[in-house]
């Protein structure tokens, strides 16, 4: 009998360690969460509960994944500026700030940090506003070269009205939209094969807004001069990009900020252009 019992909690220990060797870990999860997530800045939006929920399983089985943490924090931040909703952008807000705790080097954390505040701020509340601002500013400091925290706040900063631009000593964008411009400019990426095109149209739309009309023609025709991109979808992207890029240097009175497909985080990303879902 003793034997029997022995062999029978030896059996049970053995299957519940082929079960758990089966269930995905923590970087499993944060590894499928991210290509999902790759998928829906794509434009395959539909798939964002689904990248979400495969990182956020992630950050209970290791919540110190800062790398899982950062796309996790990135996607509530798409979430909530795409779909206009309020609790994804407290959940990126919440997230970004523990990614600072985890790694206070972490200068890209640290500027979407500062533009989660901004928009909380709603235009009412200064000090959230300006601490926002700041930290954007400081993330540069921190590391001029760091494409990703101008990105963010040449982007987040041309939705601010004069009088909070002022408040930032008059910034204009348009400084650090050439330094991305011109880094995109020397790269290639299959996982942001429009990333040259949308940084030269939008250097060109700051130039169109100053009233600079050839400045803005050349910047324009710059981006419309980038190669196409081999993958079929990421060229039907393209394609659109193209067309409203046309638009606009053609005399289009519609800016290309108003316009969705250079609104949000797909402009870069954009190979699934027909699963972006109607606004």
């Amino acid at each position: 009998m003793k034997n029997w019992i022995l062999i029978s909690a030896i059996a049970i220990t053995l299957a519940a360690g082929t079960v758990t060797a089966t269930e995905p870990d923590a970087k499993e999860l944060a590894a499928k969460g991210y290509a999902t997530f790759k998928a829906v800045l794509a434009g395959d939006e539909a798939k964002l509960p689904e990248a979400i929920g495969y990182m956020e399983e992630s950050r209970k089985a290791d919540g110190a994944n800062v790398s899982n943490l950062f796309n996790l924090a990135r996607a509530y931040f798409f979430e909530a500026i795409t779909f206009i909703r309020q609790e994804p952008l407290v959940k990126a807000e919440q997230t970004f700030a523990r990614i600072i705790e985890l790694d206070p080097k972490r200068v890209d954390a640290l500027s979407f940090h500062g533009s989660v505040l901004t928009i909380m701020s709603q235009g009412g509340d200064s000090a959230k506003f300006m601490q926002g601002a700041q930290e954007m500013r400081t993330a540069i400091e921190r590391s001029p070269n760091d494409v990703t925290s101008r990105i963010v706040l040449s982007s987040t900063a041309r939705n601010f009205p004069p009088q909070a631009l002022a408040a930032m000593g008059n910034y204009d964008p348009s400084g650090d939209l050439q330094f991305v411009s011109n880094i995109f400019d020397r790269l290639h990426s299959d996982f942001a094969p429009h990333a040259s095109v949308v940084m030269n149209a939008f250097v060109g739309e700051g130039y169109k807004m100053k009233g600079d009309e050839e400045k803005a023609r050349a910047s324009f025709q710059t981006a419309l001069g980038v190669g196409m991109p081999n993958d079929a979808g990421a060229r039907s992207g393209r394609e659109l990009l193209n067309t409203a890029i046309t638009e606009r240097m053609n005399g289009g009175e519609k800016p290309l900020f108003a316009n969705p497909l250079f609104s949000g985080c797909h402009s870069c990303h954009l190979a699934a252009a027909d699963k972006l879902l109607p606004r």
